[in-house]
């Protein structure tokens, strides 16, 4: 885990890697149209031992004060896809910069499924069936 690291006149601001993934998971989920984040087997793994979901489907690389985010989406069947797609990168930078006054410079977004409600519900029935 590396850190961004400001030097102010009272001291040091360190910036973890895991609060701007914290930040672009919930920028992310704010967007109409994005039903989840997509995590892989081993992410999947490590999350079940978090406390927050926020940083699945997250990468964020950061040098010097320069962003690059990789993010991991699953969307809700019916809407317009490169529109959210557009929405979660003027949402993610956004939050970011303000918050962290980072430089937000690429945010890739990855569609890696599409739930529709029917699909939705089977997968609900079958968790409870468990």
């Amino acid at each position: 885990m590396s850190e961004n690291k400001e030097i102010l006149e009272n001291g040091i601001v360190k910036i973890s890697d895991d609060v701007v993934t914290i930040i672009a998971g919930i920028a992310t989920m704010e967007v109409d149209g994005v039903h989840s984040m997509h995590t892989g087997i081993v992410e999947g793994f490590s999350n079940l031992f978090t406390k927050n979901n926020y940083s699945k489907g997250v990468k964020v690389e950061i040098n010097e004060n320069n962003v690059v985010l990789d993010i991991f989406i699953i969307v809700t069947y019916g809407c317009k896809i490169n529109k959210v797609a557009a929405e979660i990168q003027k949402n993610v930078k956004k939050e970011i910069e303000t918050m962290t006054d980072l430089n937000v410079t690429v945010v890739n977004i990855h569609v890696q499924n599409i739930i529709t409600e029917k699909t939705e519900k089977i997968e609900k029935t079958e968790k409870i069936e468990k």
